[in-house]
């Protein structure tokens, strides 16, 4: 679970065309995940606000992955608390 704007990044190591598929389960509406390439920290190759609770696809290049869950700021600003279960599953050679 996470509070207000405590954020948790979930590092997944992965080579360039492996699949990875993250779905998340949550019992509060304002909480996310993104998924940052590896070297980057801050603009997101898939952002689930707009994406949706579920990532499926190719990975482009080789490194570690974060998967990075958060809560939205309205929800945040508030303390909210969100519960979730997060499933990340990487395929392929």
């Amino acid at each position: 679970s996470i509070t207000g704007y405590e954020t948790l990044d979930y590092v997944l190591g992965a080579k360039k065309g492996q699949y990875m598929n993250v779905s998340m389960a949550t019992n509060n509406t304002a909480n996310y995940f993104n998924i940052l390439a590896p070297g980057e920290n801050q603009v997101a190759m898939f952002n689930g606000s707009i994406a949706g609770s579920q990532y499926e696809g190719s990975l482009p290049k080789s490194g570690d992955y974060k998967v990075r869950v958060y809560m939205m700021r309205s929800a945040a600003r508030r303390n909210e608390v969100a519960n979730f279960r997060l499933e990340m599953i990487i395929t392929g050679k």
